[in-house]
């Protein structure tokens, strides 16, 4: 729909791809005024078509859209991609069109991809339904599907980019403005697919993030490894999420985190995007996140293990000795890993070929890092390469090289299964994205993402009470300054707080004093009282708590708008925001899971037992974050948001007592529509 002859319009070029590629169906050009278009009779519309039609490719402006999809719906047409931008948020008139096109989504019972798509390409039927200019360059056949929310990034990325390396693509998929069609159900569709060897993700954001997840868990049960690039990083939270903690977590690192959790790789840039993509489909990742490497001279072990300590993966040292045809042109060398083979005085092209095969016959060694650097420029040199790798081919260990060579010789190698990168640094990047995840444990279980509210926001001993599973500091309501020195003198140093859940900053406005001996309780407790007054939390009572002392951390709970019921970690006290030292997750979790986002947080050591202090009782901790977690998960959306600041974590076998608690209610009802 909206079809024509000429050349930079998008309906010609969707019109010419589709036979240029190959695709054996039949195709109908309409357009009222035209008779032939291509070689192919034209239609004046869609109701003329005079056939049963799969697919409706709509090229026309934005304004009529709506009408056109209102046409394939009357047509019986099942499924429409949608090119046209300008529909959603920004101008009254975009707002005005992504309102008449949702309505006349609805009205047609279309699917739709789109709309703000460069379309889809479908290698294998020749199906290209795109007006994108790169495949006039030629199109690579592969078994890589890329789907995108940016039609750009995925064809520069997911296809040209790519081919480059002799990568080829088997789907291309943008999404764009998702107005139907998902990711997720884009991600579920090609990982029933047999010739698909791996999936790359290009997104932005999700609707359902725990679609997303299970889509992404379903492909890697399929053995089809998913790689995922989050676009829109810069983003430091959800303006959806209004609580105080929710405000706090930042959206993309529980993108990641959630994608992890579900088995993908996370790419942190495009080059890891691509490397991870080019490792995956030459069948050659790693089983574990272990590397040897055979250097040509010391500074190069020296870069390999710097950039192996930086991303994550472990240089062990050789477990085997060399086999005696080995040790032959091994003998003058330090046994070490990396190997340095020119360490070995007399050095020649027999010590390349041991050095490489007792590396990559070790057994606590998950793949093989050869460094040529300029070497192979040399054609003597690169026969010599090609015949050292063929000898080390028995141990399938994966090997990657490293260097400047010819591409040529590049191709070569991929026929040898052997990848080839210019930078060390960058290789040892790809490995740590392409290896399997350190933090691969399954993820649990989808919990609840939406509900009615629950009413006002819930502080003190009706927080406590809700929060179970989690110890809390006792609290004892007072209403006079003696009545405060009493309960002082029984419990020791205190601290007395006004317990509002107005106030998320009680001591920015002076609503905490502390630590207090009996001596001092009495003034502080008048000084409370003024200032309760003068934050307007007359209401509110003052409490007395015997003082806690340990090491700091934040909880949280909140509903994410894209993954629903999540959890976060971070270094508490006063400075929470100040030094966003955070971890999310979505909930529920596990207390593996709990272990390692607090161990993620930089504040960490102080956990551990740092400067002579006794390691705190991180066991306590995660079992505190796991039943926050379930919290969240179980209460099937009814809390925006839960804070726990400070959690105080004792000595190791003391446990952890949270301090102060706030639960905000989500007063959105079941039937609202989600902002």
């Amino acid at each position: 729909m909206g079809a024509s002859s000429e050349p930079e319009r998008v309906g010609t070029r969707a019109l010419r791809n589709l036979p240029h590629f190959g695709y054996e169906g039949r195709v109908y050009p309409v357009n009222p005024r035209a008779e032939e278009l291509l070689g192919y009779a034209c239609y004046r519309s869609v109701a003329d078509v005079p056939d049963p039609v799969d697919l409706a490719v709509i090229c026309v402006a934005s304004e009529r859209v709506p009408g056109a999809l209102r046409e394939c719906g009357a047509r019986g047409i099942p499924a429409a991609v949608v090119f046209a931008s300008g529909f959603g948020p920004g101008t009254a008139e975009s707002q005005r069109l992504q309102s008449e096109l949702t309505a006349a989504h609805r009205a047609s019972g279309v699917r739709v991809l789109g709309p703000n798509t460069i379309g889809t390409r479908l290698v294998q039927t020749g199906v290209f339904a795109t007006f994108a200019h790169d495949v006039e360059g030629g199109v690579t056949p592969g078994s890589v599907a890329i789907i995108a929310q940016s039609g750009g990034l995925g064809v520069y990325f997911g296809s040209a980019f790519l081919r480059r390396y002799g990568v080829g693509t088997r789907y291309l998929v943008d999404t764009g403005n998702e107005l139907d069609v998902s990711a997720a159900e884009v991600l579920e569709y090609v990982a029933e697919d047999d010739e698909v060897s791996s999936i790359g993700l290009i997104l932005e954001g999700a609707r359902d993030g725990r679609r997303l997840m299970r889509a992404v868990a379903v492909a890697v049960a399929a053995g089809k490894p998913v790689v995922f690039l989050k676009t829109g990083r810069s983003e430091a939270a959800s303006a959806q999420v209004v609580s105080h903690t929710g405000a706090v977590a930042g959206n993309a690192e529980l993108f990641d985190r959630a994608l992890t959790t579900a088995g993908a790789h996370v790419a942190r840039d495009e080059s890891e995007f691509v490397d991870a993509l080019r490792i995956f489909d030459a069948g050659v990742a790693p089983k574990g996140r272990r590397i040897g490497a055979v250097t040509p001279s010391g500074g190069y072990a020296i870069l390999t293990i710097d950039a192996a300590d930086r991303y994550g993966l472990g240089l062990p040292h050789p477990a085997i000795p060399p086999t005696p045809e080995q040790e032959s042109a091994l003998a003058s060398g330090a046994l070490t890993n990396p190997f340095d083979y020119t360490s070995i005085s007399a050095a020649g092209p027999e010590t390349l070929g041991a050095a490489i095969a007792w590396i990559s016959g070790q057994p606590n060694v998950d793949a093989v890092l050869v460094w040529q650097a300029y070497s192979l420029i040399q054609a003597e040199r690169r026969a010599q390469f090609e015949e050292a790798i063929v000898a080390a081919s028995p141990s399938r260990m994966p090997i990657f090289g490293c260097g400047i060579t010819s591409p040529e010789f590049e191709a070569r190698l991929r026929e040898l299964g052997v990848l080839w990168f210019e930078e060390p640094t960058r290789l040892v990047r790809a490995l740590s994205v392409a290896a399997p995840s350190p933090k691969s444990e399954p993820w649990l279980r989808p919990g609840p993402t939406t509900g009615r509210g629950a009413g006002a926001v819930v502080v003190g001993e009706a927080a406590r009470r809700l929060l179970t599973g989690i110890e809390h500091a006792e609290a004892f309501p007072v209403f006079h300054p003696q009545a405060a020195v009493s309960v002082a003198e029984r419990l020791g140093p205190v601290m007395l707080k006004v317990e509002s859940g107005t106030h998320a900053h009680k001591t920015e406005v002076g609503l905490v004093e502390g630590p207090l001996d009996a001596a001092h309780v009495a003034q502080a407790y008048a000084a409370l009282v003024d200032a309760r007054a003068r934050a307007g939390a007359d209401d509110s009572p003052v409490v007395v708590q015997a003082f806690e002392s340990g090491v700091e951390l934040a909880l949280g709970g909140y509903q994410d708008p894209v993954f629903g019921a999540s959890v976060m970690v971070a270094a508490g006290g006063i400075y929470l925001e100040v030094l966003r030292d955070i971890a999310v997750a979505v909930a529920p979790v596990s207390e593996a899971q709990a272990r390692e986002l607090i161990l993620s947080l930089r504040m960490s050591p102080l956990l551990l037992g740092a400067r002579g202090r006794p390691p705190a009782d991180l066991d306590a901790a995660a079992r505190a974050l796991v039943a926050l977690s379930e919290f969240m998960a179980d209460a099937s959306g009814r809390w925006s948001s839960v804070d726990i600041n400070p959690l105080i974590v004792r000595d190791t076998g003391q446990g952890a007592v949270a301090v102060d608690v706030l639960l905000v209610p989500n007063n959105r009802g079941e039937d609202d529509e989600p902002a």
